[in-house]
């Protein structure tokens, strides 16, 4: 399916630890400035719940610069580990706060920074973080310090802190804006300000989405149509009972409406809220359904286009190649008459020079016999005729034509035979196309003086058939891919071996249709090793079949014989 560009919601759940972090470091500053400068009343510190103590800005600073530098997991490693520092100095000095309020004592640590200022307030506990406070603190520097551990079945603690963070950060601003002081000030001790609870939701929405793996974070990310509702329906959830509850006290207090109509007021403005955010999502969902079932539709067209395309390049390419190997196979046939002299005493120059043209031809008629069968294969046409065939004799017709093109180019040719006969159930034929591919490739990236040999192995069920080379070997990289039709690692027009790139992706082919598998392993200036693995008895595979073809013609089994009655044949 055609990518979407990403909407802004996403972009900025994406770009929301970032932001949220450096917020809430600049209103840590802030505050520590004024508390340097003394004037803390612009900031409102003069109301009894708005003040930040020096204690609580410096455990935000903390919180903030550890998600900063913590909230991209493939950042560099030293950014990773000062987070986890920052995270832990975090967590000493909430959990020795916490401390402090649990047990009723006091540690010294409230008016290390600016402690005259901090007594002048009058507090009795000057300096003190409030107790939701400083367990928000606390399950955020637990949060930050273990953002990439993950339990089983995905579970990973850092999110659980945040989000207990966010419901008690999130109690404190709905306390303040309905006038509900026991929301924020659980101990009558002043409470969690108005700012801290603020920064703490913050910093506690900006852990949640540092790590995007599961949950609702994960949704409102996603570009599905759950990702756009939820990034519609989020942000009414919890706004609107904030504001409809603001104005149902507001409604009282101004006496707008009675304590026995206030409830029902709510009821109806909340009704039509939800219905109207609803219908406004649903038709958002249903127009991104809309254009994704066009996408779709687009999709599919051009996917028809692309196979019709694709077998009628298929279908070229068996037609031109039959039409092309009739004609040279009269070439063939006119150059053995003149070679046996049919029409004339043929000299020494004229022969050689047959013989030239009778190479030359019969490595054309190679590459189009791998053509037609690449196209054959790749409709779906290509046709298995099983018989049985001794291993031993498979491997002498292959080694006869590979042996002519080794001693050309002085590269040393071995065969190691199985020590007794044995005869499997296969295609012959397809079978020494599949040797005469890999081992033709061997001596090709062999340079002279190297070596290539062929050994068989009966490993039970399978036969093994292993082609090893000293070559100039395959860079860890190409692997995959030289299995692909029509890929060379020399891409180039002036690349020192010739081919058209089909030999192996056939090679490949072939020995699926038959039942096996090809692997290959090599060293970069060492060699390669093809290993060819084909069953001892026929195997019954559609040709198409899992290798990326269409077609879904079934193997036709020409011949079947008992291998039993067969396996003293000799090889």
């Amino acid at each position: 399916m055609l990518a979407q560009p990403r909407s802004r919601g996403i972009r900025f759940f994406l770009l929301l630890p970032g932001l949220a972090s450096a917020g809430v470091m600049l209103l840590a500053a802030l505050f520590l400035t004024a508390w340097t400068v003394g004037g803390v009343a612009p900031l409102g510190f003069g109301n009894k719940s708005l003040i930040v103590w020096p204690l609580t800005a410096v455990g935000l600073l903390l919180g903030g610069a550890s998600l900063w530098l913590g909230r991209d997991r493939a950042g560099p490693m030293w950014s990773l580990v000062v987070s986890r520092i920052l995270a832990g100095a975090l967590t000493i000095l909430a959990g020795a706060s916490t401390y402090e309020n649990v047990a009723d004592r006091d540690l010294g640590i409230d008016l290390l920074l600016f402690g005259d200022r901090v007594v002048g307030h009058g507090w009795a506990i000057p300096g003190r973080p409030a107790p939701n406070a400083a367990v928000s603190l606390l399950l955020l520097g637990l949060a930050l310090g273990t953002l990439d551990i993950e339990f089983k079945r995905g579970r990973r603690p850092a999110q659980w802190a945040a989000t207990i963070t966010l419901l008690i950060a999130f109690t404190a601003v709905v306390g303040y804006v309905n006038g509900a002081a026991h929301l924020y000030d659980i101990a009558n001790t002043g409470g969690m300000a108005v700012f801290t609870a603020l920064a703490i939701a913050a910093l506690s929405t900006g852990v949640i989405f540092a790590r995007r793996t599961a949950g609702l974070a994960a949704i409102l990310v996603d570009d599905t149509a759950g990702g756009v509702l939820a990034r519609r329906l989020l942000p009414a959830a919890v706004l609107l009972p904030i504001v409809l509850g603001w104005l149902w006290l507001w409604g009282q207090r101004a006496r707008v409406w009675d304590r026995a109509d206030g409830p029902s007021v709510f009821v109806v403005a909340s009704s039509v809220a939800l219905v109207w955010l609803v219908t406004r999502s649903a038709l958002v969902v249903h127009a991104t359904d809309v254009q994704r079932a066009r996408l779709l539709v687009r999709e599919q067209a051009a996917r028809h286009d692309a196979e019709t395309a694709n077998r009628s390049k298929g279908d070229f390419l068996a037609v031109m190649s039959h039409e092309l190997r009739t004609p040279l196979s009269a070439i063939i046939g006119y150059q053995e008459l003149l070679a046996d002299g049919i029409t004339g005493p043929v000299s020494d120059a004229q022969r050689q020079q047959l013989g030239r043209i009778k190479a030359s031809a019969g490595h054309l008629l190679q590459i189009i016999d791998e053509i037609l069968t690449y196209s054959r294969a790749e409709a779906g046409k290509e046709e298995v005729h099983y018989d049985v065939a001794p291993v031993n004799a498979m491997l002498d017709e292959a080694a006869a034509l590979i042996e002519p093109l080794a001693a050309e180019k002085d590269v040393t040719f071995s065969v190691l035979r199985l020590d007794s006969p044995l005869a499997v159930q296969t295609d012959p034929h397809k079978v020494r196309q599949i040797l005469v591919n890999l081992l033709s490739n061997a001596v090709k990236f062999t340079d002279p003086g190297g070596t290539v040999s062929l050994r068989a192995r009966d490993i039970g069920r399978q036969i093994e058939l292993t082609i090893s080379d000293t070559g100039i070997g395959i860079p860890p990289q190409y692997l995959d891919r030289i299995f692909d039709p029509f890929w060379q690692i020399e891409q180039k027009a002036t690349r020192r071996a010739g081919g058209t790139g089909l030999g192996l992706a056939v090679s490949r082919q072939l020995a699926y249709l038959l039942g096996g598998e090809i692997a290959v392993s090599s060293i970069v200036g060492r060699g390669s090793v093809f290993t060819v693995r084909l069953p001892v008895r026929a195997a019954t595979r559609r040709s198409g079949d899992s290798m990326g073809w269409s077609g879904t013609r079934p193997v036709e089994l020409a011949r079947s014989t008992d291998l039993s009655a067969a396996g003293t044949r000799s090889g």
